[in-house]
């Protein structure tokens, strides 16, 4: 093809049957104008075998002469890519119909807007939908329900909840990027290791607003094989959460944004805001039984974390998150995805 409106960028890796199905999934979308670029760092010839033999010629596929690492395989993607939009799906997800057709026609619409986003559905190893438990109280309904209704989210709002909130959006294979954000400001972080894609959100809020489409346009898949499940198991490196908040915040173009506001409250939150990511560490360590995790934990917040009150902080921000866990506000769900 040539001069495709949307790329599609899909890393893979010794999955063949899930990238089928995640393939099938673009060429079932309702909008028609894209590429699908494949990177592959798999040992065998499955999926290549099968892709030949779809023989459809918006199918680009490259398969790697070894295997060059996930983040590596995903930046080949990418810089591979030719469209004016970029769809990064992970091999393992899917996409509703609709998908590219609503979030094309959201970024053609709002020219401030560099991502649209959307919340994603979860569903199992075998694709049946699922709601599971995390963090012992809270079950996940949907994955990025950012607010109730479309709207243009501007970037200081965005940027905002990013660093001392929550985080509006990550999983790539629910969101839609302007190929120019990806020129002008850089692709993949290696630094940036398992969080690469919340690095990238956090670095395009601090040049573009966000679209938000309150309808589920995607799958994704969690099962206990998968990254995240494991990380939630066995630990995440939470020095990446410091990294990456150190970094915007050290970006001249965040002091512009927050330009009047109290800056001190801002980095202060922003810490807390990592430091409460570390509970994930602390859960694994209970699940474990270990006192190492447990003690690696507290010592990576005395080390990254510089506002000591935020220790003392972390308690009630626990006892908040079980209250509203246990008692969560209703709100009208998104709407559907076909399937």
């Amino acid at each position: 093809m040539s001069n495709p409106l949307v790329s599609i960028c899909i890393p893979t890796y010794n999955r063949p049957g899930l990238l089928r199905e995640a393939v099938e999934s673009c060429l079932a979308q309702t909008f028609c104008d894209f590429e699908i670029v494949i990177t592959d760092n798999s040992e065998h010839d499955d999926s290549e075998r099968w892709i030949r033999q779809l023989s459809d010629p918006r199918i680009r596929y490259h398969k790697n002469e070894r295997n060059i690492g996930g983040e590596a395989n995903c930046a080949k993607a990418l810089s591979l890519a030719q469209g004016q939009f970029i769809k990064l799906l992970m091999d393992d997800d899917l996409m509703k119909p609709q998908f590219l057709a609503l979030t094309v026609a959201a970024l053609k619409d709002h020219p401030t807007a560099g991502v649209a986003m959307a919340p994603m559905d979860l569903i199992d190893a075998q694709g049946h939908r699922i709601t599971p438990r995390f963090y012992v109280f809270r079950t996940m309904d949907y994955r990025y329900r950012y607010q109730v209704g479309d709207g243009l989210i501007d970037r200081k709002t965005l940027l905002h909840d990013f660093l001392t909130r929550d985080y509006p959006c990550c999983v790539p294979s629910g969101l839609l990027c302007r190929k120019e954000f990806f020129d002008r400001f850089g692709g993949i972080d290696p630094a940036a290791d398992f969080a690469q894609d919340l690095d990238l959100c956090m670095r395009a809020a601090l040049h573009y607003d966000f679209y938000y489409i309150d309808q589920v346009l995607s799958s994704w898949r969690y099962f206990p094989a998968n990254h995240t499940a494991t990380l939630h198991r066995v630990g995440f490196p939470l020095r990446v959460f410091y990294y990456i908040t150190r970094k915007i915040l050290s970006d001249p173009e965040t002091k512009r944004i927050f330009a009047g506001e109290n800056w001190q409250r801002l980095e202060k939150d922003s810490y807390f805001f990592c430091t409460c990511r570390t509970l994930l560490n602390i859960h694994a360590a209970v699940l474990q039984r270990s006192p190492g995790l447990f003690a690696a934990t507290l010592a990576l917040i005395w080390r990254e974390d510089p506002y000591r009150v935020n220790l003392v902080r972390l308690p009630l921000f626990v006892l908040r998150e079980i209250w509203s866990s246990l008692l969560p506000v209703k709100l009208p769900p998104p709407r559907a995805g076909s399937c």
